[in-house]
């Protein structure tokens, strides 16, 4: 059995259609009918039940073309790998970041490592913290943008910049003219937190360090996202934290909202970048890090 056998049962079964599947995988459709012909001989059960109008996988071939769609992915990861040592920038950086950052700098990291290397392509996946520290271990992202510092026992951390919070309030709230506040000022009665996989929702409740965090929210008011948080702020319910690179996209999509500056160097995020032990690629990630702190972006303050 051979790899190219997978690849066209698994193209069988995405296009359900001999043809396409045939033109998909460059060859000729006679080649592609009598190689999985022979496949099914082999195994001695049919992979496909063919008609006159369609092509379905049968039972037995549902459970092949499964196993087959996961060593064709382990074939990937091994052609990935030895390209990771042999040549670095050949392969995609996979790149994953966590959702209360990802939609305001995505942008910028990638014009980044465009600047460093305009051969170097990239894949990013958006993702809890927790999340990204096991898709970390299981190769599935190369380096994964967090908020730390991390301690891991098979990963480096490496801090690029520092990130304040502020304080995001609706027009009419008692805090709205204000351009800066003591953290002693802070409602934290009123803050809308988001959901528990969220690290803004831990570092509210570490640095608020109070019992009575939201306490004067509906117990069932949530959201999943920032953009949704300060909508919720529009409507009266209360305030929230939100981290300085997200300020002008939700000034923008909501203009009711102001941000409000807190007077404390505490009320702020580390971030940087968690990758494996041992990366072949580290030195690309010591240059995107060098390139980041030299010119970060608007509105944080470099970590050297």
């Amino acid at each position: 059995m051979k790899l190219r056998d997978l690849e066209y049962i698994a193209a069988i079964d995405r296009h359900l259609n001999f043809g396409r599947a045939a033109e998909a995988c460059n060859v000729s459709q006679p080649a592609l009918s009598a190689q999985v012909k022979k496949l099914e001989e082999r195994l001695g059960v049919e992979i496909f039940a063919r008609t006159n109008h369609k092509v379905m996988a049968t039972e037995a071939g549902h459970r092949i073309i499964e196993t087959a769609r996961d060593m064709l992915k382990s074939a990937r990861q091994i052609r990935d790998y030895a390209a990771e040592y042999r040549d670095p920038i050949s392969v995609p950086l996979k790149i994953g970041i966590f959702p209360t950052l990802a939609p305001f700098i995505v942008p910028y990291v990638a014009g980044t490592v465009k600047n460093l290397s305009k051969e170097m392509k990239m894949i990013f996946r958006e993702a809890p913290t927790k999340q990204l520290i096991s898709e970390l271990e299981n190769r599935r992202v190369d380096i994964a943008m967090v908020s730390g510092p991390v301690d891991h026992p098979s990963a480096n951390f490496t801090p690029v910049f520092r990130e304040d919070l502020l304080l995001a309030v609706c027009k009419n709230h008692r805090l709205a003219n204000r351009n800066r506040i003591a953290s002693a000022e802070i409602p934290i009665e009123e803050l809308v937190l988001l959901d528990e996989d969220h690290c803004l929702r831990e570092d509210t409740l570490r640095l608020c360090d109070s019992k009575n965090v939201g306490i004067d929210m509906p117990e069932d008011l949530a959201a999943t996202s920032l953009l949704t948080a300060t909508h919720y702020i529009t409507q009266g319910f209360g305030s929230t934290l939100v981290p300085a690179l997200a300020r002008n996209f939700l000034g923008a999509a909501n203009p009711d909202v102001n941000m409000v500056a807190i007077d404390d160097s505490g009320y702020g995020r580390t971030i940087g970048f968690l990758s494996r032990k041992g990366c072949p690629r580290e030195h690309i990630l010591f240059a995107l890090c060098d390139k980041i702190r030299t010119d970060p972006p608007p509105g944080v303050a470099p970590v050297m």
